[in-house]
């Protein structure tokens, strides 16, 4: 048995209709492991700009509805499912067979901020379920775009989540429904707002309206206003980053309040395999926020934006950025700078 990303790493393909390299950001907690969201989930902003543009339009051709018209857990490259796939992308210590599939490890459902360690029990779910991106127009796609529709692991589009709260949520709409931890809507509805942007798919009146709702309640929008704070700071001195080791880039910052549920986290390095790269926040009173986990994907990391809830923090400190290269025998590589909005 061998760990996920030695088995994968650089290896797997992308079968999707979109490619967004962005990894969810998450903070650190005491839970039995590290807890990870999937990528591309924008910030607040982008998001409402993305609903905005969303067409409104009532359900379509809900009655010809077939989960089998979207071919899902295909291959996506090394051997893997796209399940599969996600299973050891978002898990943590996840030991796999030689047929990718995971004989080990723990993942959190964060829909009901649960920990699971039965792999049976960590099912995957379709933030926007394949019947309801039938009814918003996926019933006019091809079956090849439905596949990368249902097998698409570089939006967040797949979610870990626990049996029982998979099927509370069935195909329903954040009109009908959000998920129990309070503590994921905003991430939720972001997601599902961007995926239905991605897929040019609509949305119905009462769904536009709970999306707008949440936004305003969970991410501190109001019809348009992003919330992410107007206390900023940026560093342009590069620091050189070499395999295995952690540099760090600090920011002081003062102003008064509380950070924004909804911050702001732009960071510039190069580096050839962005999925080599784990980066940290740490606050002024020493909590860790996990902005980017490593990962098996390769391509240039360049300037990434990322959103992160620091509500609990106060704005005014020396914010620290902590960047590591988690893979030795790849590449070395430069934080070129980073901005912060509180």
């Amino acid at each position: 048995m061998h760990t996920w990303k030695r088995m994968v790493h650089r290896a797997v393909a992308v079968l999707t209709a979109a490619s967004l390299g962005t990894l969810a950001l998450v903070a650190l907690s005491s839970a039995p492991a590290e807890a990870v969201r999937p990528p591309g989930i924008p910030s607040a902003a982008t998001a409402q700009t993305e609903l905005n543009a969303l067409t409104v339009r009532t359900e379509q051709n809900n009655n010809t509805y077939d989960r089998d018209l979207f071919p899902h857990w295909s291959s996506v490259g090394g051997g893997c499912t796209a399940r599969q796939y996600v299973l050891g992308r978002d898990g943590s210590n996840v030991e796999t067979g030689s047929d990718c599939q995971p004989d080990s490890g723990s993942w959190q459902s964060d829909y009901d901020n649960v920990w699971t360690s039965t792999v049976s029990n960590a099912t995957i779910d379709h933030v926007v379920a394949l019947g309801e991106a039938w009814g918003s127009g996926a019933w006019a796609w091809t079956t090849a775009q439905r596949q990368a529709f249902a097998n698409d692991i570089d939006s967040p589009q797949l979610w870990i989540a626990t049996t029982s709260v998979n099927s509370s949520k069935g195909a329903d709409d954040p009109a009908e429904w959000m998920p129990p931890n309070t503590a994921v809507r905003c991430d939720y509805v972001k997601a599902w707002t961007h995926v239905k942007y991605l897929y040019n798919l609509t949305v119905d009146s009462a769904e536009k309206s709970a999306i707008q709702s949440h936004l305003n309640t969970y991410c501190g929008t109001s019809g348009g206003d992003p919330g992410t704070g107007d206390c900023t700071g940026s560093s342009n001195s590069a620091r050189t980053i070499t395999e295995g080791s952690t540099v760090s880039s600090t920011i002081a910052l003062s102003c008064s309040g509380s950070a924004s549920s909804s911050s702001s986290v732009t960071v510039n390095i190069t580096h050839a395999y962005y999925g080599d790269i784990q980066v940290d926040l740490r606050a002024p009173d020493g909590s860790v926020y996990r902005v980017q986990s490593s990962s098996s994907n390769s391509g240039n990391f360049g300037s990434r934006s990322y959103t992160v809830n620091l509500s609990s923090e106060a704005a005014s400190g020396t914010w620290t950025l902590q960047v590591r290269d988690t893979y030795s025998g790849g590449s070395t590589g430069t934080l070129n700078g980073w901005s912060l909005s509180v």
